[in-house]
Formats: C-alpha cells, structure tokens, sequence
C-alpha cells in the first residue's frame, strides 16, 4: 500500500446494531417493541481489532399529555471480546436483542470492558481505554422508516478511534456513526486484479466509507451511503497499476452492484 496512513485516514471500522423504534406519541404510550443488535465492519490495515463489549442500553422518550419523560433501558447482549475485522463486506452478526417501551429513542450507549486490543502483523498491543462509556445521539429521520423494527447501523471509526501513543502503546477513543440499511444505500461490486491491492471509497455527506476487496475473489462492499449521486474511488496500491474512479453513481435504499472493476497498469 502507499501507506499505513493513508489507509487509516479513511477507513471506518464497522460495528453494527440494529435497533427499534417509533415516532413521538401524543398521549400515554404503554406498548412495546423489539430491539435486536448487529455487528459489523468496514476495513482498515489491522489484522485484528479487538473490542470487548459489556453492555448496550437505549434512551427511550414518551409524552403523556405535553410532559415528556426520558429514561434508559437496557438490552440482552452477548458480553464479550469481538474481533470486528471478521465481520467484513457487509457480513454481519447478532449480538444483542430486548423489548422496550415502545416511545422514541433518541440515544444508545455502550459500555465497553477492558479487554480492548489490536493485533499488527503477529504482534498484540492492549487498547488503553480512559472512558468505557460512549453515548450516540441517533437521528430522528431514522425513527420514522420503521414504526415496528427498526436497523440502526453503529459504525465505528477505527482512523479515529485508535490512537498510537508511541510505538508500542495505543489508546481507544471511540469515535461512532449510525445509519440504516433501510434509509441509506449499499455500493458492491469486484475489483480485479486482486495484485492491485486496492482500496475502494465512497464519499457520503462529509465523510468517507472505505472498503478492501476481499483478498480472494476481490468483492467488496460499502454500506451507510446517504441517498444522492456519488462517485467511487479505486486506488491501486500496488505492482504499477492505475486508479479509477466511477462517477455520478445513484444511491438509494438499496444495493447498488457495479459488476466487475478492471484496473490497468
């Protein structure tokens, strides 16, 4: 690759959950609803990252009668340390599941524990983690799509979130997103040759999503593009070839699938 910086400079990592919610009620609001949570990853230059989750909680708002009232509600998860970089090209997993109190949820947090860790080449270096604790305002269009169940992605920015203290010391700093695969929109496609090494990226809103095609059949794929026009960016890394960019893409809520991508020296 050009360099380990430049890959991590545009990389978010993905951890997804998927959650439920509903709009705002008027009056007192006795219901429940289902919560499940998922995870998942977008690559960077690790060969694992290591992130020990312990709890995930909703904050949940109802109004009865012009009197609103918050309180947080904690969900069934899976506790423990999970290696995102296995959960990758838009492959996911359940970690979590609950019933809450049907009512507007406006935030989510995770607890995470002390097992945090990233792996380069055959070396392990413990994540310091001065707060466990991250808490992630969700956007009130999501709450909308699904007034039943509702797939909310966390995506995690691993540029931004894991800091080299010196060479041997590294410190997590969660830094997380959130978007919907109901909403938001999904690019795939193949990069061929795989001896290109390329990295593939999309820009949404004001920030950038990355993939790695897959080292063996060269698929990738992006998830969490906002709903607009978008141009792809393929940038071969590797052995003299050239990179391309694909524009004026249309993303909506669904998959995008561009066939097979044939970079040239």
């Amino acid at each position: 690759m050009k360099t380990i910086i430049k890959v991590l400079a545009a990389v978010t990592l993905l951890i997804i959950f998927l959650l439920l919610s509903c709009s705002k009620e008027k009056s007192v609001n006795t219901g429940q609803k289902k919560i499940s949570v998922y995870l998942t990853d977008n690559p960077v230059d690790f060969k694992e990252v290591n992130i020990d989750i312990q709890r995930i909680e909703v904050k949940i708002e109802i109004d009865s009668a012009g009197i609103e009232r918050e309180f947080w509600q904690e969900l069934q998860i899976r506790p423990g340390v999970y290696n995102i970089l296995n959960f990758r090209n838009g492959v996911d997993t359940l970690i979590a599941q609950g019933i809450v109190t049907s009512g507007e949820i406006k935030k989510l947090r995770v607890t995470l524990g002390t097992r945090n860790s990233v792996v380069i080449d055959t070396t392990t270096y413990p994540l310091l983690l001065r707060n466990p604790v991250v808490i992630i305002d969700l956007d009130d269009d999501l709450q909308e799509i699904n007034p039943s169940e509702f797939k909310l992605m966390l995506d995690f920015d691993a540029c931004g979130s894991i800091i080299r203290i010196n060479n041997n010391q590294f410190e997590l700093r969660p830094r997380i997103r959130t978007f919907s695969d109901d909403d938001d929109g999904r690019i795939e496609g193949t990069i061929m040759p795989k001896e290109a090494r390329a990295i593939v990226s999309v820009k949404s809103g004001t920030q950038t999503l990355l993939a790695i095609p897959d080292e063996d059949d060269g698929e990738f794929k992006i998830r969490g593009i906002k709903t607009g026009v978008v141009d792809l960016f393929v940038d071969a890394t590797a052995n003299g070839y050239r990179d391309t960019t694909i524009r004026n893409i249309i993303v909506g809520d669904r998959d995008v699938k561009l066939g097979t991508i044939l970079l040239k020296k």
